[in-house]
């Protein structure tokens, strides 16, 4: 049996705990009556006290008549055992949760709140589910703070064109060509003669005599090695907004279609996407970390591969599980490629003569390595982030740009209302000037 816990003052309303005795100060008590002996029972000890002890769950009244005064009557509520320890229990960990509250209706502990994230009403049902005593009356709608997720899809090829050989040119006239040119001033002056070809400006020192010479045996020949570096190419920038907890998707890409048979041998047509896609699904804790799970997949078509369902695709994927601060970046890279090409070009029959024909062909050798980096920014967001309202501002610039003219969205300016007519109160553009007010005559 618990310890006897003694009130100094008598009290009107108890409350007991099933196994749990009180000791009532009543000096001169000779007489109690207990209205429900099943729920406690009472007795007067030494005519200075009054011992109460709980049975079971259920309420009850005890008089106690002490010396020649009036009897005190007593209203004891037993509840079950624990509750106490329970409503302790259940109110150190609704510290966290401020938006939350406890309330003991009875014998059971009420949780009221609204406003309510995910992450705390998925705490709360567990309390619940731990103590069957629990009741949740919490709002069922979520309440979470927002992730902007500002991203940043960047290919990074390296690219290498090499091109060695001879190559020849058919459109020029044969025949021996030469001319000559001099600078007599502070200006070039052009080469006025040149057999066979245009003029050609040529700068020439002050003073000094240059010339020029070129033989033609019926072609043109030119040797050219030419490298080339490509450069960086932003595929996708989207900026995605989701709830901490929620999945925010993006695709930058297309369908391709492909044909499947079924068990009947019939044919079907379903569409297969392809491009840049995103799925990132963002949670903020407590301290202010985004923890976020993104899968990403880049996907082309292989020219290469030709199957008779449809195109295949070239696939880069990969899935991850990251932590950072609001504001800070995230670059996941290693998404590398690689595409080879060899073209040779050249004369009809001459550049497939042995040994001689490289005189007369070109090789073009070409290798495409590319990389694919993600840059993620995720960003915590309040409903009065002041972003909002300058995206709001761009958007409206550029519908401003896009639709110079755009229809009318307010009430009718009075020059348009026709004769007899009047938009109602309140009338957007939903509401015209009818055909027929516009006419001069009656209809």
């Amino acid at each position: 049996m618990p310890a006897a816990a003694q009130a100094d003052m008598p009290a009107t309303d108890i409350e007991l705990e099933v196994g749990e005795s009180r000791v009532l100060a009543a000096p001169g008590a000779h007489r109690v009556a207990v209205g429900n002996g099943q729920v406690l029972t009472a007795m007067a000890a030494d005519e200075r006290e009054v011992v109460l002890f709980a049975r079971q769950e259920g309420t009850s009244t005890v008089h106690v008549w002490a010396g020649k005064s009036a009897p005190v009557a007593y209203t004891v509520r037993v509840y079950a055992a624990g509750l106490r320890r329970m409503r302790a229990e259940v109110d150190k960990l609704l510290e966290g949760i401020p938006a939350a509250r406890s309330v003991q209706v009875g014998g059971n502990i009420v949780i009221e709140g609204n406003d309510l994230s995910d992450d705390d009403r998925a705490r709360i049902a567990a309390l619940a589910q731990r103590y069957p005593g629990i009741l949740d009356f919490t709002g069922q709608v979520g309440w979470d703070r927002m992730v902007l997720l500002d991203v940043q899809v960047v290919e990074l090829p390296s690219s290498r064109l090499l091109e060695f050989g001879v190559r020849w040119d058919p459109a020029t006239q044969g025949g021996l060509q030469a001319g000559l040119a001099w600078d007599g001033g502070s200006a070039a002056r052009a080469l006025t003669e040149r057999p066979g070809q245009p003029p050609l400006a040529m700068p020439m020192p002050t003073g000094r005599a240059a010339g020029y010479f070129g033989v033609n045996a019926m072609l043109a020949a030119s040797l050219g090695a030419l490298a080339q570096r490509g450069e960086a190419v932003l595929l996708a920038q989207p900026q995605l907004l989701a709830r901490s907890g929620s999945t925010a998707s993006f695709l930058a890409g297309g369908e391709v279609p492909y044909a499947t048979t079924d068990r009947d041998g019939g044919s079907n047509t379903q569409f297969k996407p392809y491009g840049v896609s995103l799925q990132i699904t963002p949670r903020i804790d407590r301290n202010g970390t985004i923890r976020s799970r993104i899968e990403v997949e880049a996907s082309s078509i292989d020219a290469s591969m030709s199957l008779p369902s449809g195109p295949a695709l070239r696939t880069r994927r990969a899935m991850t599980e990251f932590n950072v601060r609001s504001g800070q970046t995230l670059v996941l890279g290693g998404f590398l490629s690689r595409e080879r090409a060899t073209e040779r070009s050249g004369l009809p029959l001459l550049s497939d003569i042995p040994l001689l024909g490289s005189l007369f062909s070109t090789r073009r050798s070409q290798t495409r390595d590319t990389e694919l980096a993600i840059f993620v920014t995720p960003s915590i967001v309040s409903p009065d982030y002041a972003g909002f309202d300058q995206s709001v501002r761009q958007a409206q610039g550029v519908l401003q740009q896009a639709f110079p003219d755009p229809p009318q969205i307010g009430p009718l300016p009075p020059a348009a209302s026709g004769r007899g007519w009047s938009s109602p109160d309140g009338a957007g553009s939903q509401w015209v000037v009818p055909p027929y007010t516009q006419s001069s005559g009656a209809f």
